[in-house]
């Protein structure tokens, strides 16, 4: 998006507490920072929901841990996710846990101010039913994060293209040196042409799913309970249809699934 350097005039005290706003993940900058107050102020993009998923059973031990709860400096990986979503302005988030339910319950309670609600299940069962799961509160615009993955994704930015297009579905697209073990996509514009769930091989794009999107109520029109994953039912189908819409960005993208993903992850945060 175009910008323009302008120079104002700001009190010193106020100048101070927009630079302690910065935090290298999600505001980096003096300019970044400025960007965002103003955005909450004048915007019509407000975000004010995030459904963030936090599943997927035994599997997700790094470090015997829950890979949620492992610490990355003196907080914990849901607790950062979370909180770099709240600097972006999502006040009310929707959890879904399974089989660590009630020690993310618990760590994000005690360590987060935002509203939350919780929703969970027995068991892993994919990244659809904790839609089903959280449906009656997702009554507008919504943010679905993976609880394991930090970006400096600017959100608002992100919910200013998805309207801008009048999308029901975009998803935040980030640039990795080997994408054949993750999800690819395929734009033609705005839209994304193809998606493609670990090809394998190279399909002629660099550009990944980053594990942030953002819906419409009416995506659920488009979903089906037979459904388990969106990467390899829903995004499919929904590119298929001209109906998802990728939204590149560049910077920080961190993932963890193993141990030297958490210890990247220590360098970098």
């Amino acid at each position: 998006m175009p910008r323009k350097r302008i120079t104002i005039t700001i009190k010193d005290d106020l100048l101070k507490q927009i630079d302690a706003m910065q935090d290298g993940v999600s505001v980096r900058s003096r300019s970044q920072a400025f960007e965002f107050l103003l955005s909450k102020v004048l915007s019509h993009s407000a975000l004010h929901s995030a459904l963030v998923l936090a599943g997927g059973g035994k599997a997700m031990l790094v470090d015997r841990k829950p890979k949620f709860l492992v610490p990355l400096g003196e907080k914990f990986l849901l607790q950062r996710v979370v909180e770099s979503l709240g600097d972006a302005g999502v006040r009310d988030f929707i959890i879904y846990s399974d089989t660590f339910s009630q020690e993310i319950r618990e760590k994000l309670q005690d360590s987060t101010p935002f509203n939350m609600k919780f929703v969970s299940a027995g068991k892993p069962e994919g990244t659809v039913k904790p839609l089903f799961r959280a449906r009656k509160f997702l009554t507008e615009t919504f943010l679905l994060a993976y609880g394991d993955t930090l970006c400096s994704l600017n959100i608002n930015e992100m919910v200013e293209f998805h309207r801008d297009n009048d999308s029901i579905a975009t998803i935040a697209l980030t640039t990795v040196s080997n994408p054949s073990s993750f999800g690819v996509a395929l734009l033609q514009g705005n839209k994304v042409s193809k998606f493609i769930q670990k090809p394998g091989k190279d399909i002629g794009s660099f550009l990944v799913n980053a594990g942030y999107f953002l819906f419409e109520p009416k995506i659920f029109s488009h979903l089906s309970k037979r459904d388990r994953s969106l990467e390899k039912d829903v995004l499919p189908r929904l590119a298929e249809k001209g109906l998802l819409f990728g939204y590149p960005f560049q910077g920080l993208y961190v993932n963890v699934n193993t141990r030297k993903d958490l210890k990247r992850a220590r360098i970098l945060l």
